[in-house]
């Protein structure tokens, strides 16, 4: 596999997403993903590797991905303020990714400088999700307000009499973003089922903005549009908020 992966569209940022670690299974689908978001990556097995190879790139890399079980905790954060000066990335951010570790090893790699993670299973709008984290001027930082947490659900909107397939990006207590080719009008009032526990829920929202993905910081998201809930019910506001949670827990060290 070559290590670089150029995409020919707009990607999400200027430098490449720099992937660590020996060639596998999971590297090659993770490059693959990359590329759909669209972004430009580059494979290195270890940080002496991407070094040389980032020595002659046209621009720092962005975002670091690498697998949990390769960091070793007492050695991570001199090898990643190492690659940060040699590829001239101040706040070149790391996302961990791999099976969940116990709360041992959590608490060693929080001690290393570690935030994001991608543990256990995850789909592309996690993948996605973590990215826009990383390169965010926030990314170390905790989320205020009402926390927002990727999904993958397939599901259904429903508005003037008409029903649309829809797919979730992300969700909180207060709405959610769905990814569809052709969303509802903005100011359109629409019933969402969502599929939380062994039930769907309906919840009545608002469409607030739409995004036509490709263009300046549109492309950061799918396709799609975001949505307000009109108030919940203290039953259903609770059940969002656990599910929210329990999906955090993935995320973050």
């Amino acid at each position: 596999m070559s290590p670089w992966i150029e995409t020919s569209q707009t990607p999400l940022s200027r430098g490449p997403i720099l992937l660590l670690g020996p060639d596998s299974k999971i590297q090659r689908i993770l490059v693959q993903e990359l590329h759909s978001l669209p972004a430009t990556t580059m494979t290195a097995l270890d940080f002496e590797d991407a070094t040389r190879r980032l020595a002659e790139a046209s621009h720092p890399p962005s975002v670091l991905l690498l697998p949990e079980k390769e960091i070793i905790p007492d050695e991570f954060e001199e090898q990643l303020s190492a690659l940060r000066i040699r590829t001239r990335s101040p706040s070149l951010v790391p996302i961990a990714f791999g099976r969940s570790p116990d709360a041992e090893r959590r608490q060693a790699l929080r001690e290393a400088g570690l935030r994001l993670a991608l543990f256990g299973r995850f789909g592309r709008h996690a993948l996605r999700f973590q990215v826009n984290r990383a390169l965010s001027r926030w990314a170390t930082r905790k989320p205020r307000g009402e926390i927002r947490a990727p999904k993958e659900w397939r599901t259904r909107s429903f508005s003037s009499g008409r029903i649309k397939a829809v797919r979730c990006y992300s969700l909180s207590s207060g709405g959610a973003y769905f990814v569809t080719p052709r969303p509802w009008v903005v100011g359109s009032d629409v019933s969402l089922e969502l599929p939380i526990g062994r039930k769907r829920l309906l919840v009545q929202g608002r469409i607030l903005y739409t995004n036509a993905a490709g263009a300046g910081d549109s492309r950061t998201l799918p396709r799609g549009m975001a949505i307000t809930f009109r108030p919940l019910g203290d039953r259903v506001q609770k059940a969002i908020r656990a599910d929210v949670h329990r999906t955090q827990a993935s995320l973050e060290v």
